[in-house]
């Protein structure tokens, strides 16, 4: 069996940014050593910034580790101090949206964790706007038509 390892110092962070002040880089620690299906990133955030739009996801976990720095934890309509050491979790049926803010003087360095999913959905409540991996795009949430071809409604 190979052996999957990398060093962290050999992953390339490459920036991102969603505009405004969402951005940040990101270190792609799960795809570079191998991983099919458990995402870890190391997300760099400068102060001043977001590590994220405030999102909510519908079938991944997150596990978010704040491993230095300090920031705001924005969970829902909270706003909760976290530093190094603290970590949260979230699950699909949690219903906050969230993101970190940088809220101190040096860069808040956040290890997130999660499932990969070919058919993961995240929200954006702020943008009005749902990613959907399958499409590979963000759709309104608005010209979503409610369908009665779900599983629930299809029970009879």
């Amino acid at each position: 069996m190979a052996l999957h390892t990398v060093k962290l110092a050999q992953v390339k962070p490459f920036p991102y940014s969603f505009g405004g002040k969402v951005e940040a880089q990101m270190a792609d620690v799960g795809r570079t050593v191998g991983s099919k299906t458990i995402g870890l990133t190391i997300q760099t955030i400068a102060p001043g910034r977001f590590s994220s739009r405030r999102h909510k996801h519908l079938f991944q976990e997150e596990l978010l580790i704040v491993m230095s720095g300090e920031g705001t934890l924005h969970h829902g309509d909270q706003r909760i101090p976290m530093s190094a050491g603290e970590a949260v979790c979230y699950l699909p049926e949690d219903p906050e949206a969230h993101c970190f803010e940088n809220t101190g003087t040096s860069n808040l360095v956040v290890w997130s964790f999660g499932n990969r999913f070919p058919h993961e959905v995240a929200i954006y409540p702020d943008q009005g706007l749902a990613f959907v991996e399958g499409l590979g795009a963000d759709v309104p949430l608005q010209a979503g038509i409610r369908s009665e071809w779900t599983e629930d409604r299809r029970k009879r």
